[in-house]
């Protein structure tokens, strides 16, 4: 029997979002630890040393609702929810080798301690579990469900690395990137909740479709973050994507505000070519002075809205009350 609907004044803490679940979410984690050990004891430092970075659980906490919503967690969500975290983890640890990144959730990345090629291999490692617990499952839905997003989240991350410094791509190209390479994760986490269930199909897509905008909004709050965050409170290196030379939101909405000389100079400064090195500071005072942030943030609020209105189309129940609640914390996050 499922809870009341929440009162529209309930608390947005993820820790209150999470209650409902938490009994799941724990389950969850008895399912990381015990798929995750191995006897190697290289294996065993570089697993404990990535505990330390340890998330929101933003991506099981959306499937598990959408399980309960759809018809009830079983073991099977259970495992794809430790499945899609294992594959977020594999991602994060071969960004921060892509970004030469030192810093992670306040502590050093693999990379910084064990180098790159550790790293890449411990990434493979965590990809090569998730399969293997999949596997387990002997549902070809699933399987083929998070076979197709990692397809697709490589493909963003190449389409990422192809454009970088081509100051000339537009929003859209950046919006089919990031679609790729972080919301179709948030969108398979939504759809794998009705796996198992005869579930309504309509009702399914439409979880997925808010995942899917929940994910860009996620991306692009988390690309502001890069400029406008602070390193002890956001927890990770930022400023990678510039000196990186790829082009956020932030960036892109920027070279079109300013003038043709303006561009020029922005253009000079994130290739390189004029000497300084310190990109971030000359771009955040830019942005802060064009009011660009505020209109990037103003576009992930359009996406969390778009995503809302899809779950019209779900049955009402506290836990849709919770995803609307979900969709909010991410669009106000600050690390």
């Amino acid at each position: 029997m499922q809870p009341s609907r929440a009162p529209e004044s309930a608390p947005v803490s993820l820790g209150d979002l999470y209650e409902p679940i938490r009994a799941d979410l724990d389950r969850v984690e008895e399912v990381l630890r015990r798929e995750l050990a191995h006897d190697n004891p290289f294996v065993g430092q570089l697993l404990e040393h990535s505990t330390k970075f340890h998330g929101k659980r933003v991506r099981p906490a959306l499937l598990l609702h959408c399980a309960h919503i759809l018809g009830g967690v079983t073991d099977t969500h259970i495992a794809l929810g430790a499945a899609v975290e294992m594959l977020h983890n594999a991602t994060l640890i071969h960004d921060d080798v892509l970004d030469e990144s030192l810093l992670r959730r306040q502590e050093k990345t693999l990379n910084r301690v064990w180098g790159n090629e550790a790293s890449i291999l411990f990434g493979d490692y965590l990809f090569a579990r998730a399969y293997a617990l999949c596997a387990r499952l002997h549902n070809r839905e699933a399987n083929l469900i998070l076979a197709r997003t990692v397809e697709d989240m490589c493909v963003g991350e190449l389409s990422q690395i192809a454009s970088k410094f081509n100051f000339d791509i537009d929003e859209e190209q950046y919006l089919r990137v990031i679609r790729s390479k972080t919301a179709s994760l948030f969108g398979t986490a939504c759809r794998l909740g009705g796996v198992g269930h005869a579930a309504d199909p309509d009702a399914v897509e439409a979880l997925a479709r808010f995942g899917t905008c929940v994910g860009m909004a996620f991306q692009i709050v988390d690309d502001c973050l890069d400029l406008t965050g602070d390193e002890r409170e956001v927890g990770k290196s930022l400023g990678t994507d510039l000196d990186k030379g790829k082009l956020t939101l932030p960036v892109l909405q920027l070279l079109r505000r300013l003038p043709a000389d303006g561009r020029r100079e922005l253009v000079d400064l994130l290739a390189g070519r004029n000497g300084h090195t310190d990109r971030r500071s000359t771009v955040l005072r830019l942005v802060q002075e064009h009011g660009v942030i505020r209109q990037a943030l103003d576009r992930a609020a359009d996406w969390v809205e778009e995503g809302k209105s899809s779950l019209r189309q779900v049955r009402d129940s506290f836990y849709l009350a919770n995803l609307h609640a979900l969709a909010d914390f991410v669009l106000g996050r600050r690390a």
